[in-house]
């Protein structure tokens, strides 16, 4: 049986870059702990699973028997839109962010490149790309 080599410190590198990449983007859905009755943030977004579907709600209104919200693609302002399921008839909930999530993608993908050019020209001053 052949020995497998130990990963250089390069490779490692890479692979705790990729790790973090992958978790940077995304709009990093969570499954909150214990909800206490209340409302949450009104642009909070919640994924609300039942029935074997998905809805997703914001203006999130939590009480000891339901849970209640208004349709993402609704104004929170909208107080006719709002719907409301029985606490026990909600298989799971989840907690995202979408739009941070796509600013933090967007960040990483000019971000990246940017300071790999910044590192080759401040290694190669004067000669191409970095050149005028």
């Amino acid at each position: 049986m052949l020995a497998r080599p130990a990963p250089t410190s390069g490779r490692v590198l890479v692979q705790a870059l990729f790790v973090f990449v992958v978790q940077a983007c995304g709009a990093g859905w969570h499954r909150p702990g214990d909800l206490a009755p209340g409302a949450l943030p009104a642009r909070q977004q919640v994924q609300i699973w039942h029935q074997g579907r998905v809805q997703r709600w914001h203006a999130v209104a939590i009480t000891p028997d339901s849970v209640s919200g208004i349709p993402y693609l609704s104004s929170v302002d909208c107080a006719s839109c709002r719907v409301s399921l029985l606490r026990s008839g909600v298989d799971s909930l989840r907690m995202g962010d979408p739009v941070a999530g796509l600013w933090r993608t967007v960040g990483l993908v000019v971000g990246i490149p940017l300071v790999a050019f910044a590192i080759l020209c401040a290694s190669h001053p004067g000669g191409p790309p970095c050149s005028d």
